[in-house]
């Protein structure tokens, strides 16, 4: 089943009109009424159940905008999008033109990438590709936006896709810093790439297959003497050249507590700031990453976590120390079991748990902790695993080895609840400086709601896009979206970041 039509001005306009508990507004020029924060789908996997009920949620509450991307979750997050939004409309529980789909393109990570080492092997790359790094490529050709546009209207199961975005193009940027081209001319070769995108995308809208097309960027924000900067002047100036009737009507970046840049910094002609500009044009605007703040190269996510347990370091180094010993004993039992090509495999896997011996409590924070963990040691454990499940060794020693692994596991689970314990003093701390500055925020109870309330209050900005991956987040955001707020928020009363330097 394909779902027929688009997102309408008349129906999203309606929908704002029968949900009388919170705001809808224009997204720019595009005249679609949506709600002031979108479910944003970067962790989203048809695989979770949870997920679904989260979504399930915030579509039948009235948040009426999806934002989604063809590399999220390896093209699993526009599965469930597409599996859920069928069910709905085909039991009328909600109808197709009311909500807003947008979804990007750019990315060759996953199946994309796989996609294009088959082709370079069959001799026929995809243009115009930014070879980035080992299995992260990116591209933003015709022909490359057309397969994508293809396969995510197949996921989605729709005939047209609402809002089609560019999922930062900077890449070819961040390459040509890497490769030392000159700025000028790696510039030049950037807006020449993303006007052939924008000469195909409104080939696109004739084909009636995208309805809008604009860019999602990290690097519109930063300072215009950045190599990666991306200015949103010259963008415009490049739709217009495209069509005067151009269909480039929204853009995309990040907004939070540590990058205030869009309010606070002048980076465009004529001292307007990229809101600023924005607003003028009559753009609509997304912020994503709004409870991510980056801040001296750390993640610092302003998220409130629910705390179970508050390990001392005591705790966490004795659990190492009783592992360390658990090793040895190991270790001699397989010197006469195996050989050393095995003991160099369980070395390089099962044992890494010792790379956390002198240094685990310079992670610092929870981010950190979660990418090391999902990054280097969990695959590796996993692995280890299921070496050990398949190696001939004798049944007592594999489930020492296996038992082993699980202790491995107690560990892992020790530090999370470390570093969630302190994640959740350092909100607190940020919490309480944020009232004393703010008194108007106070009555978002939780901060993760005081930031998106922050933003909501936000001259320029149409819509909040936020993680809602479980169902109690989107409870949270839809009572915050209850709450009546003016656009009046000023970001140049307090500077954040000192206050993340003082904390």
């Amino acid at each position: 089943m394909v779902l027929k039509g688009s997102a309408s001005i008349n129906s999203t306009k309606k929908l704002s009109e029968e949900h009388k508990d919170f705001k809808y507004y224009p997204l720019g020029k595009t005249g679609l009424f949506v709600s002031e924060a979108g479910f944003g789908c970067y962790r989203i996997d048809i695989k979770s159940q949870t997920n679904r009920e989260a979504l399930l949620r915030a579509l039948l509450e009235g948040i009426n905008l999806i934002d989604t991307s063809s590399t999220y979750t390896n093209g699993n997050s526009e599965l469930l999008i597409g599996e859920l939004i069928r069910e709905l409309v085909k039991s009328k529980k909600i109808c197709r033109k009311s909500f807003v789909l947008v979804t990007k393109g750019g990315y060759l990570q996953g199946f994309n990438y796989e996609l294009s080492q088959s082709r370079k092997n069959e001799n026929n790359p995809f243009p115009d590709l930014v070879e980035y790094q080992n299995r992260l490529e990116h591209c933003i050709h015709p022909e490359f936006i057309k397969d994508q546009i293809t396969r995510s209207l197949e996921r989605l199961g729709v005939e047209t896709i609402d809002v089609y975005l560019l999922h930062n193009p900077e890449y070819y940027l961040k390459w040509a810093k890497n490769n030392k081209v000159n700025i000028t001319k790696a510039r030049i070769e950037y807006y020449l790439r993303i006007k052939k995108a924008f000469e195909y995308l409104e080939k696109e809208v004739e084909n009636g297959r995208i309805n809008h097309y604009g860019i999602s960027s990290n690097t519109f924000p930063l300072d215009a003497k950045d190599y990666e900067f991306t200015c949103l002047h010259n963008i415009i100036e490049i739709a217009e050249e495209v069509s005067e009737n151009n269909h480039f009507s929204v853009i995309e970046f990040p907004m939070n507590l540590a990058e205030t840049n869009p309010y606070t910094k002048v980076n465009q002609p004529n001292d307007l700031t990229l809101l600023e500009l924005a607003e003028k044009k009559n753009l609509g605007v997304l912020i994503n990453r709004p409870l991510n703040s980056i801040y001296n190269n750390q993640l610092i996510t302003v998220a409130e976590p629910f705390v179970v347990n508050r390990p001392k370091v005591s705790q966490v180094n004795a659990e190492l120390e009783n592992l360390i010993n658990k090793k040895k004993a190991l270790y001699k039992k397989l010197k006469s079991a195996v050989s050393e090509e095995f003991i160099q495999i369980l070395e390089d896997s099962l044992f890494i748990f010792e790379d956390l011996q002198d240094n685990w409590l310079e992670i610092k924070y929870i981010s950190n902790w979660e990418s090391a963990l999902n990054q280097y040691f969990l695959p590796r454990i996993y692995y280890s695993k299921d070496f050990i499940y398949e190696s001939s060794l004798n049944n007592v020693l594999k489930k020492e080895l296996l038992d082993f692994a699980d202790n491995i596991f107690h560990l892992f689970h020790l530090i999370t609840d470390y570093y969630t314990a302190e994640h959740f003093k350092l909100t607190q701390k940020i919490k309480k400086s944020i009232v004393a500055s703010f008194p108007e925020l106070s009555s978002a109870n939780k901060l993760s709601n005081m930031v998106v309330r922050a933003l909501r209050k936000t001259k320029g900005v149409n819509t909040v896009l936020v993680g809602m991956t479980q169902p109690e987040y989107t409870i949270d955001i839809i009572d915050e979206l209850k709450v009546t707020v003016n656009k009046d928020f000023n970001w140049n009363k307090v500077n954040f970041k000192k206050i993340l330097e003082y904390l």
